[in-house]
């Protein structure tokens, strides 16, 4: 009895220990996959936040590039405003010219000043004074040590400006790259002759690089936050470009240099805006394609022309572009968004530069992983001007 005892104490005893060792184990499990589930949540955060600030960098590297051409505001010459030209036989007075962009040229001009043709002034390299006149393709040296001078025309025509009163402010930058972060000159004034200068170019590209072999690269990503960051710029609100979240439909021209695939996710906005869950509603996929420089078409091929293009909704739908590089080299693309309707650039990057010191940027990335589920993240960030 006392043998049978012992051996029942020891089997209960060893399933004790097995019970234990069971528990355990699956504790130890347990939390190896968490661990290991927290460990690769945590590659993604950072290859996240890595791709973020490598796109970051590069923005905002390119506004201030484009803003930080030492060119600044200047405004040290207006055109003339009281010029008097003369035949032997014919005279006209009181001739005043208006700063003009033609021809890739900054000059004042009066149209039909004498005789039906036309006058036009140029100015110096450096923009502190006159160079010369110029009158039936004719030109004589006009600045404010030569106020007179006569054409070598058949008539000689002479040509007189009065005064030196263009050596003042006019309000517009005299090199039309006034370094901003506008469209047009200091002072909310408008450059002539539909002129835009570089400085917002930075909020209208996006553009970087696909490494070799690269799995779904995001090169685009607009959502409501997105559009949101962008129509909050007030130097987005201008004639000239255009927000997405006001245009019905737009189309995206792509240059790439390389062999690619493109992969096209479009995504719920409504539920989006409201718990930030992304609900796919399409995908479109193209694959083998070459370099271009073309529109995307609905097939998400490339083609030059629009008719077939693939129409985004940016005010009714959310878009996720992705491109897959195919090939051993770089690829290298660049992407602008333009009005379906009436061509205007569409800004596409949620750039913020209103503030004099700071620049704002609300970068985003998403990842598509083994299952085909999306892992976004979005991130503002900010540097000095």
């Amino acid at each position: 009895m006392k043998h049978q005892l012992t051996s029942w104490t020891v089997l209960v005893y060893t399933m004790v220990l097995v019970v234990i060792w069971v528990f355990m184990a699956t504790v130890v499990l347990n939390i190896a996959v968490q661990l290991s589930v927290e460990y690769e949540k945590r590659n993604i955060e950072i290859s996240l936040a890595n791709v973020i600030k490598t796109k970051w960098d590069l923005s905002m590297k390119y506004a201030r590039d484009t803003n930080n051409t030492w060119s600044w505001f200047m405004d040290n010459v207006s055109c003339p405003n009281n010029i008097t030209m003369s035949w032997t036989t014919l005279r006209t007075t009181s001739i005043s010219t208006d700063i003009r962009y033609l021809w890739g040229s900054i000059l004042c001009r009066w149209e039909s000043a004498h005789n039906g043709n036309d006058l036009d002034f140029y100015f110096n390299s450096d923009y502190t004074d006159l160079q010369f006149a110029e009158y039936e393709w004719l030109q004589v040296t006009i600045n404010s040590w030569s106020l007179t001078g006569n054409f070598t025309d058949s008539d000689t025509t002479f040509i007189d400006i009065i005064t030196t009163g263009y050596l003042s402010i006019d309000w517009y930058d005299d090199d039309f790259d006034d370094d901003d972060y506008t469209i047009g000159s200091s002072w909310w004034l408008d450059y002539p002759d539909w002129y835009i200068d570089n400085d917002v170019e930075s909020r209208l590209l996006l553009y970087w690089y696909i490494l070799e072999w690269s799995w779904l690269y995001n090169v685009l990503w607009s959502n409501s936050k997105v559009n949101d960051y962008i129509a909050s710029n007030p130097s987005n609100v201008n004639n000239a470009h255009v927000l997405p979240s006001i245009i019905g439909s737009s189309h995206l021209n792509l240059d790439i240099d390389g062999p690619f695939k493109a992969y096209l996710y479009r995504i719920n906005k409504a539920t989006y805006t409201q718990s930030n869950e992304i609900i796919v509603e399409d995908i479109l996929e193209w694959v083998n394609q070459w370099a271009g420089i073309w529109y995307l078409q609905t097939d998400l091929s490339l083609a030059s022309s629009t008719g077939s293009a693939y129409s985004f909704d940016f005010s009714a739908s959310d878009y996720a572009l992705f491109l897959e590089n195919t090939w051993s080299g770089t690829v290298l693309y660049q992407i602008t968004g333009e009005n379906a309707l009436s061509g205007s650039w569409v800004y596409l990057n949620p750039l913020n530069d209103t503030d004099p010191t700071i620049l704002k940027h609300l970068w985003s990335h998403v990842f598509v992983d083994d299952d085909g589920k999306l892992i976004w993240d979005i991130v503002e960030t900010y540097w000095f001007k």
